[in-house]
């Protein structure tokens, strides 16, 4: 049945501006059965069934008359359906629900004549009709959203433009902390946020504000918030990678959430997700984050808390830590080589690996799916891994103390010799590399890479033809002297042929035969010098004699 009150608006149809499907895990868990639920605005129709069937006596209240008549017609017959204000519902009822759900928030629960309510005064008036002891879950979208101020902005409609005006009641929450301070100013000192993050129509994430403060750079916790802004639509200005790690570092995720969920009287899990049809729960112990859900990948029945592979990698890199990076990409070597089996029909990632002990073990992997019947060595499961490694090190423009002429396929085969694999890899399946980012500063600092790229070959080249120049001046300078020592040499060898001719004119001479009779005759003369030039021509002839032997 439908029940009109004051405030109720007539060709109005409210859209939520809080919905999706990981509303439901959440509700799911943080609501108990009870006699009576009151459900406040505009609530995603895929919820509403959930709702109905959490409680005995189950009212309904939003302001609009046509979409009060459009659940009236679904609703079974323990639903009451409200059209009308928040104030006028309350000011004739009293504190008679055991759970009050207000997931789409405060925001336009009020009437639009007269004075308007402030979401403060709605928040009182809503915590009135929870008895002692109930169940509360509010929502409220976060009007600071930094993931929001940092995209290009999109065309906004009825309940968007309307939420913008809600922005000026001072009251209206801002943060986390003020979202729990006006809990408090009521009686509710302890309630649990959850942070909804990605789009705020279509919520598929939700991590709670204690999940958030554990986790930090790298952790299971911050990939997943780095998985729901991925998918977010729209043009960027910086990269959800990029502001997922400088939130982590400065513990402030939750300023990059879409909105919260606050639960009064009920604890939920520290993580909810969906993955296409799947739902993932994750929950903090003692051992790390179990898993659960209805999931039908095989997902790890424990994941460890601490950072992934990939943020120590590249921590090394930025610090120049060469040893530890080598020393690291060992290890790695050796447990892939030793777990090859366990990944036979999957690839290995940096990102969903983290170091426990002295061993590894795989984090969460909702985006990766084994493929039957397929397989590969441990030297291709590396090889992969590395090559995304180095696409991804280019892209998220870390500086690395390696030579920046140095191409992906020279990096991948000096970490490759890391990590044990001196063979040449072949890999003739090898998946696709992730997308590069596509937000405004990415682009720009991949050009700035390619200017500093261009500078640096450019530098190298002058260098290489200044050293060509000096080369070349200095053969030229060799050959000059290699040209005058030749000069000299044939000066040599002409004036030796002008002495050998002068030598043969002056020997063929009468003068030269005479003078040359003359001094035999004296060597005939004189015994004693006949017997030597004798002697000396015997033995010549005895020691050519001899050789002939």
């Amino acid at each position: 049945m439908t029940d009109v009150i004051e405030g109720a608006l007539r060709a109005v149809h409210d859209q939520p501006v809080i919905s999706g499907p990981v509303l439901l895990d959440l509700l799911s868990d943080v609501l108990p059965q009870s006699d009576s639920l009151l459900v406040v605005g505009a609530t995603d129709s895929a919820l509403l069934p959930a709702l109905w069937a959490q409680g005995r006596s189950v009212t309904v209240l939003v302001r609009s008359h046509d979409d009060a008549g459009r659940i009236a017609a679904d609703a079974p017959g323990n639903v009451r359906v409200v059209a009308g204000a928040l104030a006028a519902f309350a000011s004739g009822e009293g504190a008679s629900y055991d759970a009050v759900v207000a997931v789409d928030g405060l925001d336009r629960t009020g009437a639009l004549d007269g004075t308007p309510t402030t979401w403060s005064q709605s928040l009182r008036l809503l915590c009135g009709q929870l008895r002692p002891g109930g169940t509360l879950v509010i929502g409220a979208r976060n009007p600071a959203r930094l993931d929001e101020l940092l995209s290009v902005p999109s065309a906004r409609d009825a309940a968007e433009r309307e939420l913008e005006a809600a922005g000026h009641d001072h009251s209206r929450p801002a943060s986390v902390h003020a979202l729990e301070s006006s809990l408090a100013a009521e009686g509710f000192p302890i309630a649990s946020v959850h942070c909804g993050f990605g789009d705020p129509r279509d919520l598929r994430t939700l991590v709670s504000v204690r999940a958030l403060a554990d986790g930090g750079p790298g952790t299971v916790i911050t990939s997943v918030v780095q998985r729901a802004l991925d998918q977010a639509d729209g043009q960027r200005i910086l990269s959800a990678a990029a502001l997922v790690h400088r939130l982590s570092l400065a513990g402030s995720l939750s300023a990059a959430a879409a909105g919260w969920i606050a639960v009064v009287g009920g604890r939920g899990r520290s993580a909810y997700l969906r993955a296409g049809d799947d739902a993932v729960w994750l929950d903090r112990s003692t051992d790390g984050l179990v898993t659960g859900g209805h999931d039908t990948r095989d997902l790890p029945a424990t994941l460890p808390t601490s950072s992934t592979v990939e943020h120590l990698l590249l921590q090394q890199v930025a610090l120049a830590q060469t040893e530890e990076f080598r020393s690291l990409a060992a290890r790695l070597g050796s447990w892939i080589r030793e777990s090859a089996a366990s990944f036979a029909t999957m690839s290995v990632y940096f990102d969903q690996i983290h170091p426990v002990g002295d061993g590894f073990a795989p984090g969460l992997s909702l985006d990766h799916r084994p493929t039957p019947g397929s397989s590969a060595s441990s030297a291709v499961l590396l090889d992969r891994a590395w090559r995304r490694f180095a696409h991804r090190l280019r892209e998220a423009g870390h500086e690395n103390p390696w030579p920046a002429t140095l191409s992906t396929d020279q990096l991948v085969e000096l970490w490759l010799g890391m990590s044990g694999v001196t063979e040449p890899v072949l890999d003739g399946e090898a998946p696709p590399l992730p997308p590069a980012p596509e937000d405004l500063r990415s682009t720009l600092e991949r050009a700035h890479r390619d200017q500093d790229l261009v500078a640096t070959m450019r530098s190298e080249l002058d260098t290489t033809t200044r050293v060509l120049a000096d080369r070349d001046t200095a053969l030229q300078l060799r050959e000059a002297r290699i040209r005058g020592l030749r000069r000299d040499l044939l000066d040599e060898v002409e004036k030796r042929d002008e002495a050998v001719a002068a030598t043969a004119a002056l020997t063929a001479g009468r003068t030269y035969r005479l003078a040359r009779r003359a001094s035999q005759v004296a060597d005939l003369r004189d015994p004693k010098k006949l017997a030597r030039v004798a002697l000396k021509r015997a033995d010549g002839a005895i020691r050519a004699y001899r050789r002939m032997r």
